[in-house]
């Protein structure tokens, strides 16, 4: 058999292999040019930054996303929702991860599996350690709930700390990961776009230059500046409204004076008293009829 020569049996199962890939890859590419054909409908508040995500995120892909308005949006029970023609996603970092994976080429999610590892390394650090004490710091500036001192002057602790992470990371690297944007630097950019308009003054963020560049260099990027548009950053730090005092206790009605006790009866007399005088009072007492009558047997008994 010369070199590189196939038997028919094998020759006829490679080239049913390609096919089946062929065909696959057509029905793939089928349901990717419907997706996009007929838009999603996002149902989401549509100024939280968590919303944001996806939409720069689809920007990138390409995928039309029709942000759904009104009695729409409240009807739903959780939120946010991508509904799409095979199904719906919920959770804010779900959809945006869906939308991420939609293209390869774009390479939101990375090039290879390390960079998709790495992203979701950084989506969860954005997640928790820095949203968390941001929202704790930024929330009460927008007057959704009344500023607690002490939270405040942690969250700020922990916010320094997550950006000097961040500008540690990005003294050597211009994106978060890789040399494109990822959903990484969305999800963190998207994060920070609160703080940097109400909380991050210009003081809070000079360490910080490196995160700085970046941040700059985000949103110079078209995809970016149609969703968030022009970000002014701020030159004082806001301030929340302060938790409103609690209401003044009313004074205790004056207590109705106690009735005077009754004067306690006077003790029992000791046992040796009561003897006496009942032996007394025995005295005292008249004499019996037998008592008489045996008196006078007894006088009797001496006369006789």
């Amino acid at each position: 058999v010369e070199e590189g020569m196939m038997f028919p049996a094998a020759a006829s199962r490679v080239a049913l292999r390609h096919n089946s890939a062929r065909l696959l890859g057509r029905r793939l590419a089928g349901r990717v040019s419907e997706g996009r054909a007929m838009p999603m409908r996002l149902f989401a508040h549509p100024g939280n930054y968590k919303t944001k995500k996806a939409l720069i995120a689809a920007r990138y892909v390409g995928l039309e996303i029709e942000a759904a308005k009104g009695d729409a949006v409240e009807q739903t029970g959780r939120m946010p929702v991508l509904e799409t023609d095979q199904g719906c996603i919920f959770s804010s970092v779900a959809i945006a991860r869906y939308i991420s994976r939609v293209s390869r080429p774009v390479g939101l999610y990375g090039q290879n599996l390390l960079e998709g590892g790495m992203i979701d390394s950084w989506v969860e650090f954005c997640t928790h350690e820095l949203e968390v004490p941001l929202c704790t710091w930024v929330l009460p500036v927008q007057g959704v709930f009344p500023e607690v001192p002490e939270a405040t002057a942690f969250a700020k602790e922990d916010v320094k700390k997550a950006l000097t992470v961040l500008d540690n990371h990005l003294l050597h690297n211009t994106f978060m990961v890789g040399h494109t944007v990822t959903l990484a630097d969305i999800s963190i950019c998207c994060a920070l776009v609160d703080g940097m308009k109400l909380v991050l003054d210009q003081e809070f963020r000079k360490p910080f230059g490196n995160l700085m560049r970046w941040f700059n260099l985000c949103m110079s990027q078209p995809e970016f500046k149609a969703v968030l548009g022009e970000v002014k950053l701020c030159a004082t730090a806001g301030k929340g409204a302060a938790a409103p005092k609690a209401a003044p206790k009313k004074e205790a009605a004056p207590k109705k004076e106690a009735a005077p006790k009754k004067e306690a009866a006077p003790k029992k007399e000791a046992k040796g008293d009561k003897k006496g005088k009942d032996a007394a009072g025995a005295e005292a007492s008249p004499p019996s009829a037998e008592d008489l009558e045996k008196k006078r047997k007894d006088k009797l008994k001496k006369v006789i």
